[in-house]
């Protein structure tokens, strides 16, 4: 009898030390659990927090700031928790970046790049001059404007020169002979836009490269088939065709495309001196053109739409030439003879509009104008404008969210 009592004994310590290491297992579980849930909810926490903060920076800090290179980062607490802003990214107008929200200790990052949003001001006339040179302009020999003009300056109009279905913004207006004006008023403050010329200077660096021979094709196809080919000069004639995507870099020389030689779609042409596209060369959709010196685009040349040609030179179009898309010379002029047309975006230093040239889209100069005569006319049309801004010039005061990227969380 006593030696059952003693198993009895032995089962029931055993029993209960069974259920004391099982009592404590589940509390374990039950202890983790709610610990990994409340690390679930504190990241969720922080995630808000961390989109609460890229908010922030956009409606505080972002918006109505007019140069953002020189922002930098900062924290705010917000219950139940902080956020913290960095700058990875920082030019006039994008930047990238970084915000961490932090919940009792948890953390979720994102990253988001932010650029300039809206159509800049100088962009909702037909023309519109800065005219930093403080020279007057005269209007003159049935000269047609249609939609608003904008002129920092003097402007006197006659001969037969016309404003129609817009307003005169300049600081006076002087009518002569028949000149007529829909409606006058004194300009206001619209600022100039800026060009960052970064993407073009990176294209432009490109002809630093070595290269070991000039490129002259009167024949045959070139297929670029997505590389960059590299020569000292580049001159495609006769029948030469060259066929994209890709990129053709002249390092030292010119680049010349002319009688009916043929350049292909998404192709993307760099020049050390000067590039010229003459006597019905073909140029096909999508095409950039960059050059360190002027450009000249003569005799029955067409580039189509969103095309985007870049000069640190002049650019000059001359006898029947047809150009849509952006047209960028910042530090120079564009001069337009001879029935030329233009559909799209011009930004030049200044602009010289003789004989029947025609824009339709908007144009926007530095400088002044040194000509507007003779049957020239500009139409205000914004549906001509690129669907995408060139580079360098997005938007105006204000921000747009392009949408988060790139996400990072940490614990």
């Amino acid at each position: 009898m006593k030696k059952n009592r003693g198993f009895a004994l032995i089962v029931a310590i055993f029993v209960v030390v069974v259920f004391a290491v099982l009592g404590v297992v589940a509390v374990s579980l039950l202890s983790g659990e709610s610990i990994m849930a409340m690390r679930d909810l504190h990241g969720i926490q922080a995630l808000e927090l961390a989109e609460a903060g890229l908010k922030h920076a956009l409606a505080y800090q972002l918006s109505g700031d007019d140069d953002w290179s020189d922002n930098t980062g900062y924290s705010k607490n917000l219950s139940p928790g902080s956020f913290t802003i960095s700058y990875t990214y920082n030019t006039k107008n994008r930047v990238t970046l970084q915000v961490t929200g932090v919940v009792s200790g948890v953390s979720r990052t994102i990253q988001s790049t932010v650029k300039r949003g809206g159509l800049p001001a100088a962009f909702g006339y037909g023309m519109y001059s800065a005219n930093q040179g403080g020279d007057p302009l005269v209007i003159e020999n049935s000269a047609t404007i249609f939609g608003d003009f904008y002129f920092k300056g003097d402007v006197t109009m006659k001969n037969s020169s016309r404003l129609l279905n817009g307003t005169m913004y300049s600081d006076s207006l002087t009518l002569l002979n028949s000149a007529t004006c829909a409606s006058w008023e004194p300009a206001p403050d619209v600022p100039l836009p800026t060009l960052e010329t970064g993407y073009y200077d990176t294209l432009l660096a490109e002809t630093t490269r070595s290269a070991s021979s000039s490129l002259r094709m009167s024949s045959g196809t070139l297929a670029l088939a997505g590389t960059t080919r590299y020569y000292t000069s580049i001159n495609l004639s006769g029948s030469a065709i060259v066929t994209g995507p890709g990129m053709l870099v002249a390092t030292t020389g010119n680049f010349t495309l002319q009688n009916s030689a043929r350049l292909g779609d998404n192709i993307i042409v760099v020049a050390k001196q000067q590039a010229s596209f003459q006597n019905s060369a073909q140029v096909g959709n999508d095409v950039k053109i960059v050059a360190n010196d002027d450009i000249n685009i003569n005799n029955g040349q067409n580039f189509l739409p969103e095309a985007l040609i870049f000069s640190y030179g002049n650019i000059d179009f001359d006898n029947t030439s047809y150009y849509y898309g952006s047209f960028i010379c910042p530090n120079g002029q564009v001069s337009s003879l001879n029935s030329t047309k233009f559909r799209g975006l011009i930004y030049a230093g200044t602009i010289d509009m003789l004989n029947s040239t025609n824009l339709i889209g908007s144009i926007v100069l530095r400088e002044g104008i040194s000509h507007f005569r003779n049957s020239s006319t500009v139409t205000y049309d914004p549906s001509y404008l690129p669907t995408e801004w060139p580079p360098g010039l997005e938007g105006g005061v204000g921000a747009s969210e392009e949408g988060t990227s790139d996400w990072l969380e940490v614990y």
